[in-house]
């Protein structure tokens, strides 16, 4: 885990411990590395504003309340305390043992009190915590690794737009000479600080197309497809039938769902062919103007001649009136 010093103060998100709290004996410090331990409300703990899981197991939950049902519950919760009126602390991490206690019908647990008072170490340190228990999906983990980076920019070089964030980071993986400096500098180190488990140029080749694709992509990623399969349904226009491979992509391949996606445009592309057939009147018109480039005119009766401009006459007015409406 980094380590991260306390930087100033923000926004008034931190306070003194309260009357309860009780220093912990010998080296006053808690099991994850904050100076207090406190017992706290959990109904009084809000979701952490660095929180980067999107979504919780179901799975997970209950294997949380079996081991605490058999064994008890016998660590702390990391928080910060916050000032709000509906609130005392904020989860730094361990939202999902929170819920599992509170299922259990408990109403406090042991928290653990850490001292982060500038949102970068928040950011880093929500991250590590929460990745040091059950690693993030592909999407949420790129998501939390540009914001670090945003705060990173924003606390060491001013505040920056989240579109040139990805800029820089494939300015970064091309080596471009003409880049800003200091921006780079900055990603590079906060890169190296965390210890990234991919690299800049990895990030930059197979994590920041996921943003682009479709919310329902997104969030399939976020329910546990891969990365590689949801940009392989990307090539599927349909939405609904998008919709139905989605269903049945976490029991498939990588190989089976390029597979399908092959199958689908090739029916696809099937059914343009199909809905772009030539009108077959049009057919039966470009047939006969080519059997009449073979007739000898000269040897065709005056009377079939003017039957014939008639008929031409004719066809010329309609396809001049259709072209004027259209």
């Amino acid at each position: 885990m980094s380590k991260f010093k306390n930087i100033g103060s923000w926004n008034s998100a931190t306070k003194t411990a309260k009357p309860e709290e009780t220093t912990v004996p010998q080296n006053g410090k808690s099991l994850l590395g904050g100076k207090k331990l406190v017992e706290g409300n959990l109904d009084r703990i809000r979701r952490g504003r660095k929180q980067y899981r999107t979504t919780t197991e179901e799975e997970h939950i209950l294997q949380l309340m079996a081991s605490i049902r058999e064994h008890g519950f016998t660590g702390s919760l990391p928080v910060i305390a916050v000032e709000d009126a509906n609130y005392d602390y904020e989860y730094l991490g361990g939202h999902t043992t929170g819920e599992a206690l509170k299922r259990l019908g408990y109403t406090k647990a042991l928290l653990s009190v850490e001292e982060v008072k500038d949102p970068l170490a928040l950011a880093e340190f929500s991250y590590q915590l929460n990745g040091a228990n059950r690693p993030l999906n592909a999407l949420d983990d790129t998501l939390a690794i540009l914001d670090i980076l945003a705060e990173a920019l924003a606390l060491q070089v001013g505040k920056v737009e989240p579109d040139e964030i990805p800029t820089l980071i494939r300015q970064i993986a091309r080596d471009t000479a003409k880049v800003d400096t200091a921006k780079v500098d900055c990603i590079k180190d906060t890169w190296e600080r965390n210890q990234f488990a991919i690299s800049i140029k990895s990030f930059a080749a197979s994590r920041l197309p996921l943003l682009q694709l479709p919310e329902d992509l997104k969030s399939a990623i976020q329910q546990g497809v891969s990365p590689a399969s949801a940009l392989e349904l990307n090539k599927i226009d349909d939405a609904a039938t998008r919709a139905d491979l989605i269903e049945q992509a976490m029991e498939m391949s990588v190989a089976d769902i390029k597979q399908a996606v092959r199958e689908v445009a090739k029916a696809e592309t099937q059914t343009r062919s199909a809905q772009k057939k030539e009108w077959e009147p049009l057919k039966i018109f470009r047939a006969v103007s080519t059997k009449a480039k073979k007739i000898n005119f000269d040897s065709v009766s005056a009377t079939k001649k003017k039957e014939l401009t008639k008929a031409i006459q004719r066809v010329q007015e309609l396809v001049e009136e259709i072209d004027s409406i259209s």
